[in-house]
């Protein structure tokens, strides 16, 4: 190593995470800008705040889908629980976060730790990419492909979706 060796203590503090990453385009602009805001206090570690805004998103997401959009979130709510094995606790303060959002309920926030902040980070990234990202992509895909199909001059091309 010599006089080039950094030794870095394994008392630190974390001052600010990384950004989070997410593909804002099909978002609701109102859901988009949240979405920003929410990632924005992730990154600096203000964890009971960040379960706020992750409140406050579902109450948009849940006024954007209707009446049956709320039930397939709940329903994909349940499929994380299952594909991410999370346990009952966590699961329950997850839907208390996300889903009491939307029954007008006072229900009390849960206090939240680094751990089931970033376990709900992934799931309503999860949720919204569910709801929103996924239906926008196939639609995107299904209308470039039904252009060439009725266009008789363009034959053997593939749509490749650069984003």
């Amino acid at each position: 190593y010599g006089n080039r060796r950094v030794e870095l203590s394994p008392l630190f503090d974390e001052l600010e995470r990384p950004r989070e990453k997410f593909d804002y385009a099909y978002l609701p602009e109102t859901v988009e800008l949240l979405c920003r805001e929410a990632f924005t206090v992730f990154a600096t570690g203000c964890w009971n705040a960040f379960s706020s805004m992750c409140r406050r998103i579902m109450q948009e997401v849940a006024n954007d889908l209707g009446e049956h959009g709320k039930l397939k979130l709940f329903d994909q709510l349940n499929d994380s629980r299952e594909m991410a094995e999370l346990d009952p606790d966590t699961f329950n303060l997850l839907r208390r976060i996300l889903l009491a959002a939307d029954n007008g309920s006072s229900t009390r926030m849960p206090q939240l730790d680094a751990d089931s902040a970033g376990v709900l980070l992934e799931v309503l990234k999860d949720l919204l990419y569910e709801s929103y990202v996924r239906r926008g992509r196939l639609q995107q895909a299904m209308a470039a492909r039904r252009r060439f199909v009725n266009n008789p001059g363009v034959a053997n091309v593939t749509v490749l979706n650069r984003a």
